[in-house]
């Protein structure tokens, strides 16, 4: 049995996940299903346990402390210095056919990659400079900004660029990461593709309805930087009920400002929901919502909803324009803008015809284009080509 190794900075056994952590798990059950025995490799932060087993699904967890700057090298109970050293022991032990590395968590490895004889795959969710405008879109010019520069740099001119052009190959989940990588770091465009995020399709047809009130749907994190306070604002003239199935740092805050809007009466917090939950809620809803200030490699919730025939109102940013097509399966708005939002989400409630042909556009690019098999089969085919090619 061919064995993966998958170094990442977070799973799903975590307390606080997204998207991220929801692909790296459905690709480490499907290749599971496919026959590798699959280690992963993670932080492990707030866990209790160091090993959980799961099948032919190993996960290990790292007991370091994350820290990923310039000085990590030099820490003794880092990321950096405790990775190298259990996953050496590891590798001893398994002889890895392939190791994918999760964005940068695979860096230790891959700055140390003339030592092993393995070939390594890097998924990128995004790009330095990117994470750099998604900080100034949710915060601003201001002293943490000032104060974290130096990373930003160190990250950009340094750690990028020796993480993606050591990778034997990178694989990017939309043509916005694509396109950035590329001019961020030089790497050469045959080395890289782009292999979209996939939903898991349902067996499942939507039965719609033009009357009743409009179902919101917002899934993600209640956070500034996935626009939640400008979606509250949005719908405070409109007559519609907008779920929010998530939690985080700003919960509290959010349900404050319904209050403030005089609005709570619209609004619900199903808090931190799972995979069955979440499902039955986008089966329900009309609409989806993205209203992010972060430039999104290619957002779950997105495709997830499509897979549910919903129409998409999402922010003109990072990778949303290859799922979002505007005026056939939904809209993309100028990022903190409520004023645009509030006109979408009113057009769907003025024109309710619309969330039909909408949504079943939806669902026809969600199997054609974002479905979960043809996401595994392009993963499975670069992975077989690059153990092929092993030393």
């Amino acid at each position: 049995m061919k064995k993966i190794a998958i170094i990442t900075k977070n799973t799903t056994f975590n307390k606080y996940y997204g998207g991220l952590e929801i692909h790296t798990k459905l690709l480490i059950d499907r290749l599971a299903e496919d026959g590798f025995e699959i280690h992963v490799f993670s932080p492990i932060r707030e866990l209790k346990n160091e090993y959980i087993s799961d099948g032919d699904k190993k996960y290990f967890f790292v007991n370091c402390h994350y820290k990923t700057g310039p000085l990590s090298y030099f820490y003794r109970n880092s990321w950096y210095q405790k990775l190298i050293k259990f996953f050496d022991a590891k590798n001893e032990e398994n002889k890895y056919d392939l190791i994918i590395s999760v964005s940068s968590a695979g860096y230790p490895i891959l700055e140390n990659k003339e030592k092993y004889s393995f070939k390594i795959l890097t998924i990128c969710h995004g790009s330095a400079f990117s994470e750099f405008k998604s900080i100034i879109n949710e915060s601003g010019l201001n002293f943490s900004l000032i104060k974290n520069f130096p990373y930003f740099l160190y990250n950009y001119f340094f750690k990028q660029k020796k993480f993606i052009l050591n990778s034997d190959f990178v694989v990017a989940v939309s043509n916005y990461v694509k396109d950035s990588v590329i001019s961020e770091t030089g790497l050469d465009e045959t080395k890289m593709l782009v292999i979209h995020n996939g939903a898991k399709i349902e067996e499942y047809t939507k039965e719609f309805t033009e009357h009743g009130v409009l179902k919101v749907l917002f899934a993600g994190r209640v956070e500034k930087s996935k626009g939640i306070m400008i979606l509250l604002s949005s719908v405070r003239d409109l007559d519609v009920e907008l779920i929010i199935a998530g939690n985080g740092s700003l919960l509290e805050a959010a349900k404050h400002r319904c209050k403030e809007l005089r609005i709570e009466h619209k609004v619900k917090f199903l808090g931190k929901l799972d995979i069955k939950q979440l499902n039955d809620e986008y089966k329900k809803a009309d609409i989806l919502v993205a209203p992010s200030l972060r430039l999104e490699g290619f957002p779950m919730s997105i495709v997830e909803g499509m897979a549910y025939y919903l129409p998409i109102i999402a922010s003109k940013i990072g990778g949303n324009s290859d799922a979002v097509f505007e005026g056939r399966n939904g809209f993309l708005i100028e990022p903190n803008d409520a004023r645009e939002l509030n006109e979408r989400i009113k057009f769907f409630n003025t024109y309710p015809e619309k969330i039909k042909q909408f949504g079943v556009n939806s669902r026809n690019l969600a199997e054609q284009k974002f479905n979960l098999d043809i996401m595994i089969d392009e993963y499975t085919q670069k992975i077989n080509e690059l153990m092929k090619g092993s030393k």
